[in-house]
């Protein structure tokens, strides 16, 4: 394949246009991950110069375009044509480009009419010199500072010619490439998936290969690829194996106040030593394997992946969610996360988690309104063998047995059967567990995080809820503000999504219209973040020459419904109640901050929105 790499639309139509009656299938790629993904792949990469380093530290196979003298002549012959005399001709570009672009000028010595040609670095200038016209490359055009010196910026294209001989190139490079690029992938993703760390130097200690995790163990920064070991570990013991030709194995030793167990393995070839390899392991990376080894994560359970600050949003609401879930990861203490639903409570779960000292443990949820009553018991507290008909032979453990030592996280807890209640409360009370048809009494430890879209204590009035277990879950409690509460933070979510659904679908967004945020801005947002989602990601689908525009995202005026107009807190007889007066103006102090006008209401969030809604509030 022949990948097209961050060029504009007429470059990539240019060279299309040059391999259609090619064997290679194109690629048109914009983004690192892209090009990242396709590395099991034989492939070359046609780029611009600005974008060369980044995937040359990839070791990726790159033809980078360029112009040459000919494609400068077009442009000055052109520009020349409007003056009296010969002007000086200033080229800047990148340091290779420069180089080039000299060699060739060199050899060729001068433009065709005597024209004096100079050569710099974009942000290099040397302003002794009567410089008239400044070229520089088309793909240079966003790098450039907005005026040189004097006169005005001229941008040249590669001719056909010129980008004619890339795809040469290109093509040339494919067949040698195939088999070298796989076998230097299949060495990387061997001893990257290594669990070891993996270091080797060649017979002078120059390092041939090394893995991430090497890196990070041995405090390595950046490509150290090809330089000597010693530049990094100044007495190394891999010298001595390149001298003795002796294999070390289970040396114990202490690197950056790590303490690691490592094996030191010469690589000998017809007698000759020509390098080493050491594997390397820190000691607590084997008792983690250990743990792990004990704890077979359920296969209904989540491995948590969100920390707190990838949830997105920068208004004070979503800050200071943050900062109560950060500070209550501090504790081993039960959480209650309230909010309605689609607000991200998950997330939340998962960031305390992940925060918390139980961060390296498991990490399991069970949705307690998926679930019917006699299933949810056999999934919180496991049973044995014949508990009941279709039981699995030998039992199975519960979510709080496979938990033991992390989390686990409870979903809508205020579906929880008022049976099952007990249980629970019993199991908090006493950190035991009994499976179903059991008599085993089995100790657990684990962190409880609960999460509700009910006012549980409206649902404890119902009788649907026991006040025992509220009092007992509700220890820590953390309110996620409802979309609408944290309106400002809309662009920022609307952004992360897209870039999500770029990198699933065909469809490159590239552009999002203002108008769009402020109509997004003036949705109430019953359906929080997840309709959010649902409403961008059909508006990427439906979107024109990658870009969301105030049409894309029209179908929500259709959603709103007219209402008949009413004053706020009043009955339908219109008085108007007096804690209905109160809230109104608390808010009105608040400048409608929720948290704040809960705070001084002494009232929870939830029950806020709750009279809000009975008085017409808006």
């Amino acid at each position: 394949m022949i990948a097209l790499y961050r060029l504009d639309k007429e470059l990539e139509r240019k060279i299309a246009a040059l391999l259609e009656s090619s064997r290679h299938p194109i690629g048109y790629f914009y983004s690192i991950k892209s090009i990242i993904d396709q590395m099991m792949n034989p492939f070359v990469v046609i780029t611009t110069e600005p974008y060369r380093e980044e995937l040359e530290s990839y070791s990726l196979p790159v033809v980078c375009l360029s112009i040459d003298l000919n494609d400068i002549r077009k442009v000055w012959e052109r520009l020349c044509k409007k003056e009296a005399r010969l002007p000086a001709v200033v080229v800047c570009g990148s340091r290779k480009e420069k180089y080039w672009l000299e060699k060739e000028y060199d050899l060729e010595q001068k433009l065709s009419g005597e024209a004096k040609l100079y050569f710099q670095l974009q942000e290099e200038w040397q302003e002794d010199q009567e410089q008239t016209y400044y070229l520089s490359p088309k793909w240079n055009k966003n790098m450039l500072p907005q005026k040189p010196p004097t006169g005005e910026w001229h941008l040249v294209e590669p001719s056909i010619a010129t980008l004619r001989r890339a795809v040469q190139q290109a093509e040339s490079l494919i067949t040698y490439t195939r088999v070298r690029l796989r076998e230097k992938h299949l060495m990387e993703a061997v001893v990257n998936s290594a669990h070891d760390a993996v270091i080797a130097v060649d017979r002078h200690s120059h390092i041939t290969l090394v893995n991430e995790h090497a890196k990070l163990l041995l405090g390595l920064n950046g490509d150290v690829l090809g330089k000597p070991i010693t530049d990094y570990i100044p007495h190394s013991d891999m010298l001595r194996v390149l001298k003795t030709g002796r294999q070390e194995l289970g040396d114990v030793a202490t690197v950056l106040d790590r303490s690691i167990v490592i094996n030191r393995i010469p690589v000998i070839v017809k007698d000759q030593i020509v390098g080493a390899v050491s594997n390397f392991k820190e000691i607590i990376d084997i008792q983690k394997m250990e743990m792990s080894l004990r704890k077979k994560l359920h296969e209904n359970g989540l491995e948590a992946r969100y920390r707190l600050e990838s949830i997105i949003g920068s208004s004070p609401e979503i800050l200071y969610t943050k900062e109560q879930a950060a500070m209550f990861a501090r504790t081993n203490a039960t959480v209650l996360i309230t909010g309605e639903s689609g607000t991200g409570k998950e997330l939340f779960a998962q960031g305390i988690h992940l925060e918390s000292t139980r961060a390296m443990g498991p990490f399991l949820a069970v949705n307690c309104a998926a679930l019917p009553e006699s299933l949810l018991e056999s999934e919180l507290f496991g049973y044995e063998e014949g508990a009941f008909t279709g039981a699995k032979k030998g039992g199975k453990p519960g979510l709080f047995e496979l938990a033991h030592g992390g989390t686990l996280f409870l979903d809508e807890i205020g579906e929880m059967p008022l049976r099952i209640q007990v249980l629970l409360l019993r199991v908090l009370q006493e950190r035991r567990v009994r499976r179903v048809g059991g008599e085993r009494i089995i100790p657990v430890d684990v962190r409880i995080v609960a999460a509700t879209n009910r006012d549980l204590a409206e649902e404890i009035e119902r009788e649907h809820f026991r006040a025992d277990l509220y009092y007992r879950i509700n220890m820590l409690k953390l309110d996620v503000p409802p979309l609408r509460d944290r309106l400002t933070d809309i662009p920022e979510l609307v952004k992360g999504i897209v870039q999500e659904v770029n990198e699933q679908h065909e469809q490159k967004i590239e552009r999002i219209d203002d108008e769009v945020y402020r109509i997004l801005q003036g949705h109430t947002w019953p359906g929080n973040v997840r309709e959010l989602r649902n409403v961008v990601e059909r508006s990427v689908l439906m979107a024109k020459d990658g870009r969301i525009t105030a049409e894309s995202v029209g179908f929500l005026y259709a959603r709103k419904v007219a209402r008949p107009a009413s004053v706020p807190g009043a009955s339908p007889s219109g008085h108007i109640d007096p804690e209905a007066a109160k809230i109104i103006a608390v808010l009105q102090q608040s400048r409608h901050n929720k948290t704040l006008a809960a705070k001084v209401l002494g009232m929870d969030r939830t029950t806020l929105w709750r009279k809000m809604k009975q008085y017409n509030i808006q």
